[in-house]
């Protein structure tokens, strides 16, 4: 029996000559791999299209109790993007954020909450015009995703000095702690964490990092997320992402 989705599309693997295998975060199930065409008929250009990386679909599906792939009906596009695609910056955090959610949300169940957050900061992203927002956006999303996957740090306890113990998720003095150290941010970079826990949409465009910053900074955002969520601090977009912010 066929169901009605809503879908935030994450990514597409080659499955075989015919067809493709395509990862979808939906409102109602959770992420779900569905089984999609391959070739160059119009019809599978059409479908190929409409699949983009964070396209946001209307679909039918129907969901097999006996396999992990599913087969998808009737795909109509949510919302239509105006530039994520067509500017390069845009385009590489989308490429970037895409493999970061694939890895993520693997096993993610049904979270209507987390799948509006998602839908609505793609919705920001192609709104914005302001390259200051732009460069800031996949710092942002990562560290308010921290907060919606349950895992954000707990700087309550911060004083000059401390470090930031990553595996632990809290600030500790360097004299009291178990973590190796290079599991924890040294007191220097740590002092910066409060402030950039506020970090949000409405304010990204006043933070400002050098390409150096930026890069370190997304090393350790990455690790933080592959210490509690494995396989996530390992993306092959990352050099794409470092060169084009460099």
């Amino acid at each position: 029996m066929k169901e009605n989705i809503t879908g935030i599309v994450l990514g597409t693997v080659k499955h075989s000559d015919k067809h493709n295998v395509t990862n979808i975060y939906t409102r109602e199930r959770g992420r779900i791999a569905f089984l999609t065409p391959a070739g160059s008929s119009k019809s599978s250009r059409q479908t190929m299209a409409r699949l983009q990386p964070f396209s946001i679909i209307e679909a039918q599906a129907k969901i097999s109790t006996t396999r992990d792939i599913h087969n998808l009906y009737s795909i109509a596009p949510m919302k239509v993007w105006r530039s994520i695609y067509y500017e390069p910056l845009k385009s590489t955090i989308v490429l970037f954020l895409s493999e970061f959610l694939t890895r993520l949300l693997h096993d993610a169940p049904q979270e209507p909450r987390l799948w509006d957050f998602i839908a609505n900061s793609i919705s920001v992203l192609d709104a914005t015009i302001d390259r200051s927002l732009t460069a800031n956006f996949h710092i942002t999303f990562l560290i308010s995703m921290s907060y919606m996957m349950g895992i954000q740090p707990d700087l309550s306890g911060y004083q000059e000095g401390m470090e930031f113990d990553m595996k632990a998720g809290i600030m500790v003095y360097p004299f009291n702690v178990v973590s190796p150290s290079s599991l924890r941010i040294d007191a220097g970079h740590s002092a910066f964490l409060p402030t950039l826990a506020r970090i949000n949409y409405a304010n990204a465009r006043y933070f400002r990092f050098s390409g150096k910053d930026r890069s370190e900074l997304i090393d350790s955002i990455l690790k933080y997320y592959g210490l509690h969520f494995p396989g996530c601090d390992n993306l092959k977009s990352l050099d794409i992402l470092k060169e084009i912010f460099a």
